[in-house]
């Protein structure tokens, strides 16, 4: 359920992404056939820049009719919920601890339970050869789970619990301070790796797109300032440039930029502090709620509400 998620998010991530630059495109373009037609006074290029506006239009219809951001972060929530669960249930994290009579049967309860809301919306449980333009890719092994066999690790052995791989069952017989080495390496190291690049990531990004928009708003300053005064005549390229630079501003926003750059720099500063903490030996009694904890970080929901502080 993990990889099919996955993989129809990021299809899903890529499908809006396209939609929205696609849509911007199209407007650009049109502002640009518009400023040529008033400068040449040419009905051709009048005519064409209407076009182009008008396919603006139903190129914006046909988003919301495919709500492509809204499939995205339904199987993403998905994903995230089910690899999150699976890493609770293999290291006795949450409601998944040693004592617990039927970790099985709790670990289907938990799932359906956060698939409920999914559901809701909406959302079905995707068949992994389906995704379009994709192929099943291969897990890579986890130096944490070298002693299974890679063919058969990630299939499950029971079907009445499919989501419960042989690879999870390992390495919940494991004793506690292997399954803890486990989840520090596999789990926590590599969200930290994670979330460090895509922070540096989209702070950069964000630096250059807002440089790029700055620079666009004070051309189109400049050359209307500039017309305005006389210093200018013919082309009127203020519009264009405003044009321009609002186009620059709708994709920041789209990509989040800045406030991703600050939601996943506290998700790693609340990992590391996480990750210090497990480090320097929680008692086993213990280790359940702060598995818990650590997991909440990395949830989507998370992020998100962290990001509404970062815009």
């Amino acid at each position: 359920m993990f990889r099919s998620n996955d993989r129809w998010a990021l299809h899903r991530q890529s499908e809006a992404f396209r939609a929205t630059m696609t849509q911007l495109t199209l407007l650009l373009v049109a502002t640009v056939f518009a400023t040529l037609a008033d400068h040449f006074d040419s009905h051709a290029l009048t005519a064409l820049s209407a076009l182009l506006y008008g396919l603006t239009v139903v190129t914006g219809v046909v988003i919301q009719r495919r709500r492509a951001r809204a499939h995205w972060q339904a199987h993403r929530d998905a994903a995230e919920t089910v690899k999150s669960l699976a890493w609770q249930y293999m290291v006795h994290g949450g409601p998944f601890h040693s004592k617990v009579r039927d970790p099985d049967g709790l670990f289907n309860q938990q799932l359906e339970e956060h698939l409920r809301g999914l559901r809701r919306i909406g959302w079905k449980e995707p068949a992994p050869e389906r995704v379009p333009g994709t192929n099943p890719a291969p897990v890579p092994a986890s130096s944490g789970y070298t002693l299974w066999d890679p063919a058969s690790r990630h299939e499950p052995d029971d079907p009445r619990h499919p989501q419960i791989t042989r690879a999870m069952r390992a390495v919940r017989e494991k004793p506690f301070a292997v399954r803890k080495d486990i989840y520090l390496r596999d789990r926590v190291l590599d969200q930290l790796s994670w979330y460090g690049g895509r922070a540096v990531q989209a702070r950069r990004s964000a630096a250059l797109w807002s440089a790029l928009t700055a620079l666009l708003t004070l051309l189109a300053l400049v050359a209307a300032v500039s017309r305005s005064a006389g210093l200018v005549s013919g082309w009127d390229l203020s519009g264009l440039l405003a044009a321009s630079a609002a186009t620059g501003v709708a994709w920041l926003e789209t990509r989040r930029h800045h406030p991703l750059s600050f939601a996943h720099s506290l998700v790693r500063e609340g990992l590391e502090t996480q990750r210090a903490v497990l480090s320097r030996g929680v008692a086993e009694d213990r280790w359940p709620e702060a598995v818990a904890e650590t997991e909440h970080l990395m949830l989507p929901q998370h992020t998100d509400w962290l990001a509404r502080f970062g815009g």
